[in-house]
């Protein structure tokens, strides 16, 4: 079976049969994969998962989009987006496309013939209270190391089901090695992935993982791979089910951001809000990180130094308690020794030398969204999917967390996705280091119910950026997905 990139034209599998058209012959100029992709799963108000596709170049480009069964790896759709211009977006909506099978999930394909291109998936399901939203950023190459900051089984109600999709031409056998936090034995789940399929692991359901643990997650593989960890807390007792989505990492750096965090804050209307941070040390050394924050809009740094972590393990920071030591002496509101005020704050993790990543999980009473701190900042940054009261006056609407690295001033460029007409050019300044939130409902030029591409700027140096999806329906409204830097 040929890899994804040239296209699945047979799953290797008795029975199933290919019914796409025979796929461009050509070589693509970028190929984004998509773990993770559903049409109805578990009924008509089951999982659905938009997904939305930038050119990050200076010319027009083609797609290809493909679509293949978990089930089996047959291609059940192909389709081709012409003349996608620069800087603009293009969304599909698994549920409204008549060609694929309903109930269904699917690991899909876009290939770019002409201009290089990024991705975002929105994951959705339910109704009303039940509402659940996460969002993953496609992945444009594999690894055959993957790294997962923060897994958990039955975590005071969370799990962390994780997606690995097989990048390469042959089959592979996809190790992933579980170490608690605690410290004490590793433990190892393997699967084996024919090319161009995804499979799941649930630790919920895995003998040799423990109730109650939190692990830092290893996969190797002898093919390249891409992983999707979905966290959940949606079990049907739970009276307020939440979910949140991040992508496994490949590589990390001596220095990281994150544009956004909070302890107890309001988080544009999301009360009670906090974030956790979980710094792992994917270098082959023990590594001591530092972590800095500074509240949005500018301020005094307040730092803390973690302790040693060693090779692949982890290091979580709860800003709720005094040093970020979870259990530990619980913090008041205000600013004291070892801890900082309630408030919203950026941050930026760094150890001379090392190689870190981190997951930031920002959760709420009612929801909870996640993103990986950010381990290139760039002097350009492309969001695929911006909107402002998209689907009405209390429907998804996606402010901009923007931070500064080097740079003190930025241009944000709104395209709309209608026509990829570039709409209002916003002319940004800040102080260094700090971070400012972008909302597109104050942004003057910019209309009700609509969806834009956005591309930022650093005039002056580098920036990094993530955006917040927020809803305010009921249920968890709240999602998030990590900015691209340019190339």
């Amino acid at each position: 079976m040929a890899a994804p990139a040239a296209g699945i034209q047979s799953s290797g599998k008795l029975g199933a049969v290919d019914t796409c058209p025979v796929a461009n012959q050509t070589a693509p100029t970028q190929t984004v994969y998509l773990p993770n992709i559903t049409k109805t799963l578990g009924g008509p108000t089951g999982w659905v998962t938009p997904f939305i596709v930038q050119n990050t170049g200076t010319i027009g480009t083609t797609l290809e989009v493909s679509f293949y069964k978990f089930s089996d790896g047959s291609c059940v759709a192909r389709r081709t987006v012409s003349v996608l211009a620069p800087g603009t977006s293009f969304a599909d909506v698994p549920n409204n496309d008549p060609d694929l099978p309903g109930d269904a999930q699917f690991s899909v394909v876009v290939k770019s013939f002409g201009s290089t291109i990024v991705s975002v998936v929105n994951e959705q399901a339910g109704t009303g209270a039940r509402a659940e939203a996460l969002s993953y950023n496609g992945i444009s190459s594999g690894a055959t190391t993957v790294s997962l900051p923060n897994i958990v089984r039955r975590f005071f109600g969370f799990h962390t089901p994780f997606i690995i999709q097989n990048l390469g031409t042959a089959s592979t056998t996809a190790t992933a090695t579980f170490r608690p936090f605690a410290g004490g034995a590793s433990v190892q789940v393997v699967r084996t992935i024919a090319p161009g399929q995804s499979q799941f692991v649930e630790p919920n359901v895995e003998s040799v993982l423990i109730d109650g643990t939190q692990y830092a997650v290893t996969v190797t593989a002898t093919q390249p791979v891409a992983v999707v960890v979905n966290t959940h807390n949606d079990d049907a007792s739970v009276e307020k089910p939440v979910a949140y989505a991040t992508d496994g990492i490949a590589a990390g750096a001596e220095s990281i951001y994150g544009p956004y965090a909070a302890k107890n804050a309001n988080d544009a209307g999301f009360a009670g809000t906090t974030s956790t941070i979980v710094v792992q040390n994917l270098g082959s050394a023990a590594a001591t990180p530092t972590i800095a924050f500074r509240q949005l809009g500018g301020g005094t740094l307040t730092t803390f130094t973690g302790p040693s972590v060693a090779s692949a393990a982890a290091w979580v920071f709860d800003p709720r308690y005094q040093n970020g030591v979870a259990g530990g002496t619980l913090c008041g509101a205000g600013a004291s020794p070892g801890c900082f005020a309630d408030g919203e704050y950026s941050f930026s993790v760094s150890a001379s030398g090392a190689n870190l990543t981190a997951a930031v999980n920002v959760i709420s009473p009612s929801t909870a969204m996640g993103y990986i701190a950010l381990a290139q900042a760039s002097q350009k940054f492309f969001l695929p999917n911006v909107t402002r009261t998209l689907g009405g006056t209390m429907g998804w609407t996606t402010p901009i967390l923007l931070q500064s690295v080097t740079a003190r001033s930025a241009s944000v460029e709104w395209r709309r996705f209608s026509d990829g007409q570039l709409m209002v050019t916003q002319n940004l300044s800040f102080a260094l280091g700090s971070a400012v939130r972008v909302d597109p409902r104050t942004v003057p030029g910019l209309t009700e119910d609509t969806q834009y591409a956005v591309t930022i700027t650093g005039t002056d140096g580098t920036v990094a950026a993530i955006v917040s999806e927020l809803n305010f329906l009921g249920g968890d409204g709240a999602m998030a997905y990590e900015g691209f830097a340019a190339p």
